[in-house]
């Protein structure tokens, strides 16, 4: 059943730390289903996967530019190959489909040169026109890519984005098959890791329709099967002439959304890395030595927050948004509810100092900073403040007053509990992505809510896909929501609120924050470019359509035998440097 080639044999210590676990601490895990019933749902394979992956949800999309959730960029770049990689333990960009590449010394014009010989998975040869075909689809205004404003700095890509331009006219040129030259207007000095991620891979001519099943690849593995709800197979591409030397011939990625089931399969031995530790298990596994050793939690660079859809009332009253943010004890939904290592939110912008501070005086590894060169603004129970003017103390409960939210209802002409007048708040709706997770955090809300506003609430859970479609057609009235960082850089979360970005999701329009981050992008002084930045944080925070909740840390379950698997700020753990320790 387990190949022993892997050293996954029955004396393997993630065997053991199951049954250590499960037969000395079995009560914590109340509710779940018996392991035999878990082995009927997900038996394996005849011919088991030399790396089989917990991954979650079903992916919505395995094509590069319509994807947009963290499941699906885990498949796409083992199927897909960009221009670079990352170096899997520092993060530096590194080769990939581009041997070399230079930038011009005002940051405007970037050179890349495409090695020769690579192929696509039907034999079809790749080069820098597939390149830039695939990245003017990915800005070209009629597909609709969620990730069409991307390349925004592209001299012309915004333009025709607004109807004012043409492909044409696009500054992405190939003065040969082996050259990709791309000029921009203004400097965008992580290009380089945009060149890392998914929507900049190519895409092959037959996927140009949106469809990813059957469409050849280019990457070190090739898609063999899609089961919906229950594994995707990816086999080593016999045609990949690239820079990687891949270990594993055979991936599996299970489609499990249950954090439990996931645990479990994991202490059976039949998934050698789990994504997604339920936070509430976390406390529990690291106190025992055996899990300890196969638990990776650190702090990486995503924000789990709530849209508010402000085309929905009383969505569109800033009394009602700051009052909805002021009721929520985000240190206690932490601690007390979800668990593990997680730090409240009080700045969109995840893992400012003071949060960092407080993880590392909580006994964990922490860097001293998230961003080198930011230090942002978080939300108070009156304006936004520096994050730098706070200390680790205040950070907790830096915006949690259910008094003042109350006072600021009332004042505003909206009835609270225990007040005889005044107009009572509308009931909304809160919506989830299926997952034992979000529904507590939905309950937690709608809980939080009623208790200190007296307002009704209704809870919806959707499947990935349905749910991703209702966010983007602006279906709903509050939205759980995620972002994780494409790059080192607050550019990645505070570009998602201008007024045309495709993945603002919240009808949220306002011309001062558009102004600032339109001049953090064109600013080449890093200092000034710091502080429109903190400026549009500032405005997010203080009349936005986001309620931030908490600075995520990964929580990955390892087999202590992978090896390549290394912590970072981007937890992306690139499956070509992931290769079994046998004896």
């Amino acid at each position: 059943m387990i190949s022993p080639g892997r050293g996954l044999m029955p004396t393997n210590p993630v065997r053991n730390i199951g049954q250590s676990f499960l037969s000395g601490s079995g009560w914590l895990l109340g509710g779940i289903v018996i392991l035999g019933l878990f082995m009927a749902s997900f038996p394996n394979l005849p011919d088991r996967a030399d790396l089989v992956i917990g991954n979650g949800t079903d992916p919505g999309s395995l094509h590069p530019h319509r994807a947009s959730g963290i499941p699906e960029g885990r498949i796409i770049r083992a199927l897909h190959e960009g221009l670079l990689l990352l170096d899997p333990q520092t993060l530096d960009p590194m080769p990939a489909c581009a041997h070399s590449w230079q930038v011009s010394r005002d940051g405007k014009t970037w050179t890349f040169r495409i090695q020769k010989g690579l192929l696509w998975s039907n034999g079809d040869p790749l080069d820098a026109t597939d390149f830039r075909r695939s990245w003017l689809d990915l800005i070209d205004p009629l597909r609709g890519a969620p990730y069409g404003d991307l390349l925004d700095a592209v001299s012309g890509a915004r333009e025709w984005r607004n109807g004012d331009g043409s492909r044409e006219k696009v500054g992405i040129r190939t003065p040969d098959r082996w050259t990709l030259v791309v000029e921009l207007s203004r400097p965008m000095p992580w290009l380089p890791f945009l060149c890392t991620q998914t929507p900049l891979q190519p895409v092959h001519p037959l996927g140009r329709d949106g469809n990813a099943l059957g469409v050849p690849t280019n990457g070190p593995w090739e898609l063999d099967r899609w089961d919906l709800r229950d594994r995707i197979r990816l086999v080593k591409s016999p045609t990949y002439q690239g820079p990687s030397r891949v270990h594993m011939d055979t991936i599996d990625f299970l489609a499990i959304e249950s954090g439990n089931t996931l645990v479990n399969l994991f202490a059976h031995g039949s998934i050698d890395w789990a994504v997604g530790v339920p936070p509430l298990l976390m406390p529990f596994l690291e106190k025992d030595p055996f899990w300890k050793e196969a638990l990776r939690t650190d702090p990486y660079l995503g924000i789990s927050f709530y849209r508010l859809n402000f085309q929905k009332p009383p969505l569109d009253d800033p009394t009602i948004r700051k009052a909805l943010s002021l009721t929520l004890d985000r240190q206690a939904l932490c601690k007390e509810v979800l668990g593990g290592n997680l730090q409240p939110a009080w700045s969109f912008v995840p893992w400012p100092e003071p949060a960092l501070a407080a993880h590392a005086e909580a006994g964990n590894l922490a860097p001293k900073s998230a961003f080198p060169v930011y230090s942002g603004m978080a939300a108070t129970i009156n304006s936004p403040v520096p994050t730098a003017d706070l200390t680790v103390n205040q950070w907790a409960m830096l915006g949690y007053d259910p008094d003042q939210a109350r006072k600021l209802l009332q004042e505003a002409g909206w009835k609270v509990p225990g007040a005889k007048t005044g107009r009572p708040i509308p009931e909304f709706e809160i919506l989830h992505s299926s997952g034992s997770t979000h529904a507590l955090v939905a309950e937690w809300l709608q809980s939080s809510w009623s208790r200190e506003l007296g307002i009704e609430t209704r809870i919806r859970s959707m499947e990935w896909r349905s749910f991703l479609q209702v966010q983007r057609s602006l279906d709903y009235d509050v939205s759980r929501s995620s972002w994780i960082a494409d790059f080192p850089d607050p550019a990645t979360f505070l570009e998602l609120f201008t007024s045309t970005a495709t993945n603002n999701r919240t009808g949220w329009s306002d011309e001062e924050y558009d102004q600032m981050v339109e001049k953090a992008r064109n600013a080449s002084n890093t200092g000034v470019r710091t502080w429109y930045w903190r400026e549009a944080e500032r405005i997010l925070l203080d009349r936005g359509p986001v309620l931030p909740l908490w600075s995520t840390t990964s929580s990955n379950l390892v087999a202590p035998e992978l090896q390549g698997f290394y912590a970072n700020p981007l937890d992306q753990h690139d499956l070509r440097a992931l290769k079994w320790d046998t004896p």
